[in-house]
């Protein structure tokens, strides 16, 4: 992209190697719980947990901190996940029939001795389509061998790690079926598939193997011969040795249980857990000896009448019994013991559950069975995600007071540490960052998440919903024990269901110094919390907020208001309601700002927006935004044109001003040509000082040619939301003159508007006793009209006003002398086509970068960060870094001569949810959705990375 303003200017070598210092892009690792699940196995050696995805990723988890993660170059489903277990090894079956090894290989070029994981081989059983499809895979104890079962019946041995075949190692059916056997398992139908192949837990040579048609034979390696058959008239799901080695059980596909004897060919015992009416199959089984009662855990087996569509799993231990209630599908689980298989006595401990959504811990060591929270892995889509805000560098204090929160809402969660421990994180821990991620949901709530380092874990849950009146008030969550058979207890977080759609949260925004948070909702509601450290009961009235100001000229056609509880509500320590505000009409929330200090919130709605003082409960301002004849505001509909047919003229106008390179300019239509004679006198001269003049080469050769340039059509008022507020700012500057600094607001468009007040703000003592008024109120219209993406005002280094509490790090920035003085401060609208700086207090254009009239693409999002040299401990420069349409991110520094640095593919173009999901840091970092329960992390800068550093 930036090959067009280099062309013809000069390099500055000395420049470039700084470039090189400050700048480098970087996937580095992702957050979340994976997409679309499909396979799950752990080491219980190593103490290590792997998850393979549909998609063919697989990841490994061990100690919090420790990550790896791969991803086949085809897109093949993971069906199976086996480790070798001792080793950093594991095999995965895909789809197609392959299988894959793969490896923790250390990384050379790492001092610390870092590993990756990498695929090291692959092999296809060879054969019949169909027939050879593998069905079940044991490895044995030794790591050198591997039964691998298949659809037609037979079982092939192959050696580790080539996958070359055992010489006389392969099982058909006959060689099964040579003992003598009933009639009716010679003739007629064949054994059918491999369902289970289960190692002897004291003698790797006899191996357990089990048919669907519910045979199971005690297989001799050493001889090539059955010792025992033990026969069942039920189709078999899944085999497990007790581990006292004489006895094994078995589960079948109508939620039959049976137990055997390695003496007996007859069943010992045989019994249905939910009958006895038909039951579902039992899918997986386990058989763990404890030195009481023995466990037997298993999925499935629910009665198909009544509860057949329920995802449950089992635990019953004498006279225990749960059966654990999830709310998506159970993919695999696997149980923790204390000892070892050939121990004795295995004493399980804990039960890890891979569902479709969700990873589930239940600790079997403290009564009750209560659930264990993971470090790692968790859902961030429990509710669909609707918004997010990323909060920076958290003051101590406030993340003292949401740490100790956090561990106070764990009141029935179990208090056992996390067991799978595995690896070593090498991460240095010198630097201590304390970052969250708000999320907003569909539910109403909203989640604080620490993402200070590799592993995202939970903090806090706020709900909005407690203060407003709807259809789920007084029912029954279900999360206990319920009085019937079988003893069902709901666990997890997952639910994809709103009671409410108008509950669901649009914006989202947290102060970091005070902790103060405030959400905007679907029904234009807007909740502010604050921290309290004591319980409260109290009533709270709602503010309602007029964003038409009275006009008349409007019907809202949309969903009605949120109706607050009229009675007293009790407010746990913790995040409390402090205001509840209603805007009218009840449009969804657009955009939202908080500035705690002078306890104020900036709100936009799709109508206008106002300014709120949330310590006095009271609006200082409030302006319309709307335009003559933009009656699509009040259908709630926030399309971006009115109809197909206007979209088919602006696209033949853009068409055409491609073509057009820096000719003449053509007549516009008489409809343009009316609307613009009918402009109010003082939007003209308002637009006398943001001529779009060209400007001529400059001697930092960022200008591009102009006949390099699209035309770039001015914006009819008709295109749509043009009313609709974008972006809302706060800052201490120069709006009146160039002597005094004082608070202003600021609102931005989509019709390329940007409204400023300067505000007067009380002194904190008097704060409560004067009211925030609003002094002078100025508005901008860029000529171009495109929307508003951020509002930002830099101080005289190019720092952004806000960040100057930090003294700038002590560092040079920017590279410039600061020969300016400290009243010289810049404005910098970012809009989608064009980023512009203009000097305070005048408003008059200096520079301006553009984007759509040299390759067409639009900014989406807009953030300023600060980039610390790798090399130059004491060099660090301020960027404007802007992510496109087309998942482009740009880099322009030399603040604020807007001088374009890098260019970077991040976001495929594709992917329009993780464009408008991203978020970018003030640290140089972004993150963007990349499934809908899982966020992809990166990097602009070469020194502020969060990513996985460890080895096993």
């Amino acid at each position: 992209m930036f090959k067009k303003w280099k062309k013809g200017a000069h390099i500055d070598p000395q420049r470039e190697k700084v470039k090189e210092d400050l700048f480098s892009f970087k996937k580095t690792v992702e957050h979340g719980f994976p997409h679309h699940p499909s396979a799950f196995d752990y080491d219980p050696i190593l103490k290590l947990m792997a998850i393979g995805t549909k998609t063919g990723a697989i990841k490994i988890f061990g100690a919090p901190g420790v990550e790896f993660t791969g991803v086949h170059p085809e897109v093949n489903q993971v069906l199976q996940l086996h480790f070798l277990h001792g080793q950093v090894s594991q095999i995965n079956i895909l789809d197609d029939n392959t299988m894959r090894m793969w490896e923790l290989t250390t990384n050379k070029d790492d001092p610390l001795g870092s590993q990756s994981l990498t695929e090291v081989g692959a092999s296809e059983l060879a054969g019949r389509p169909g027939i050879n499809q593998i069905t079940v895979v044991s490895i044995k104890s030794s790591n050198d061998v591997m039964w691998v079962g298949t659809e037609g019946g037979g079982i092939y041995s192959l050696t580790l790690p080539d996958f070359n075949p055992r010489e006389g190692g392969t099982i058909h059916q006959d060689q099964v079926m040579q003992r003598s056997i009933p009639d009716n398992y010679k003739t007629g139908k064949a054994l059918g598939p491999v369902e289970a192949i289960v190692e002897h837990p004291n003698n790797p040579s006899l191996i357990l193997i089990g048919y669907s048609r519910g045979l199971v034979a005690l297989w001799n390696d050493s001889t090539q011969s059955v010792e025992k058959y033990y026969l069942c008239d039920k189709a078999l799901e899944s085999v497990s040795w007790h581990s006292n080695c004489q006895e094994f059980i078995s589960a079948h596909n109508d939620g039959y249980l049976c137990t055997w004897r390695l003496e007996s060919s007859s069943q010992h015992t045989s019994y249905t857990p939910y009958g006895p009416f038909p039951c579902k199959a039992i899918t997986k089984i386990h058989w763990k000896s404890s030195r009481t009662e023995p466990y037997v855990v298993f999925s499935g087996g629910m009665p198909r009448a009544n509860y057949g569509d329920r995802h449950c799993m089992t635990v019953m231990n004498g006279s225990k019994h749960v059966t654990f209630d999830f709310t998506s599908r159970v993919i695999d689980f696997f149980v923790i013991c204390k000892n070892a298989i050939n121990a004795g006595r295995l004493e399980p401990e804990f039960l890890i559950v891979l569902a479709e959504e969700e990873l589930i811990a239940i600790d079997l060591t403290q009564e009750g069975w209560p659930t264990l929270t993971p470090p790692y892995l968790a859902s961030p889509h429990a509710s669909a995600i609707t918004c997010s805000f990323h909060v920076e560098d958290v003051d101590e204090k406030v993340w003292q007071k949401i740490s100790g929160l956090a561990k106070e809402g764990k009141t029935n969660k179990s208090t056992s540490a996390w067991p799978i421990t595995g690896g070593q994180n090498l991460s240095p821990k010198s630097v201590v960052t304390r970052n969250v991620l708000l999320t907003g949901h569909e539910d109403g709530t909203v989640k604080l998440w620490n993402i200070s380092s590799v592993s995202m874990s939970p903090l806090l849950k706020i709900q909005t919903s407690t203060v407003f009146v709807t259809d789920s008030d007084g029912a029954n969550d279900g999360d206990a024990f319920e009085d019937q058979f079988p003893p069902f207890r709901k666990v997890g977080e997952f639910d994809p269901y709103s009671d409410d759609p108008r509950l669901a949260i649009r914006k989202v925004a947290m102060c970091s110094t005070t902790g103060t948070l405030v959400a905007g909702g679907t029904a234009g509601q807007v909740v502010v919390f604050v921290l309290s450290s004591e319980s409260i009961e109290s009533f709270i009235t709602s503010s309602a907020i007029d964003v038409l100001e009275g006009r008349q000229d409007f019907t809202w056609k949309g969903h009605d208001k949120l109706d607050t509880k009229d009675d007293h509500i009790l407010m746990k320590p913790g995040y409390q309601v402090n205001n509840i505000i209603q805007c009218q009409p009840p449009a969804s929330v657009t955009s939202i700002n908080i500035h705690a200090n002078w306890g104020l919130l900036g709100i936009g709605t799709g109508h206008g927006f106002a300014l709120f003082d949330y310590l006095q409960n009271k609006t200082v301002l409030c302006r319309c935004t709307l335009e003559a004849g933009d009656h699509s505001a009040m259908e709630g509909n926030f399309s971006r044109v009115k109809s197909f047919k206007m979209s088919l003229r602006q696209s033949m106008r853009r068409l055409r001003g491609s073509f057009g390179g820096g000719g003449s300019k053509r007549r516009r239509g008489s409809r343009r040509r009316y609307k613009r004679d009918n402009m109010s006198q003082k939007l003209q001269e308002a637009n006398k000082a943001l001529v779009d003049e060209e400007e001529t080469a400059s001697a930092s050769g960022w200008s591009p040619a102009a006949t390099g340039q699209r035309r770039v059509e001015a914006r009819s008022s008709e295109d749509g939301m043009t009313g609709m507020v974008r972006c809302t700012y706060f800052a201490s500057t120069f709006v009146r003159d160039s002597i005094s600094a004082t608070p202003t607001f600021w609102a931005g468009t989509n019709s390329g508007g940007v409204y400023v007040f300067a505000l007067h703000v009380p002194d904190y003592n008097h704060r409560q006793d004067h009211e925030v008024t609003s002094v002078v109120g100025k508005h901008i219209q860029l000529m171009h009209r495109a929307p508003v993406v951020d509002i930002t005002v830099l101080d005289n280094l190019g720092v952004p006003v806000s960040t100057n509490a930090a003294k700038h790090d002590g560092k040079a920035n920017n590279g410039n002398a600061g020969h300016a003085t400290s009243q010289h401060h810049s404005l910098v609208i970012s809009s989608e086509e064009q980023v512009k700086v203009f000097a305070l207090p005048k408003i008059s254009a200096k520079r301006k970068f553009k984007l759509t009239a040299v390759d067409g693409s639009l900014i989406r999002k807009v953030a300023f960060a600060k980039f610390p040299a790798a090399k130059n401990n004491d060099y660090m420069e301020h960027a404007l870094v802007s992510l496109t349409n087309i998942g482009e991110m740009l880099v322009l520094g030399q603040l604020p001569l807007l001088r374009p640095q890098e260019t970077y593919s991040c976001i495929s173009r594709e992917d329009p949810h993780g464009i408008s999901s991203c978020l970018l840091t003030a640290s140089g970092q972004g993150m963007y959705l990349i499934s809908p329960s899982e966020y992809e992390r990166f990097t602009l800068s070469t020194v502020s990375s969060i990513e996985p550093v460890c080895r096993v």
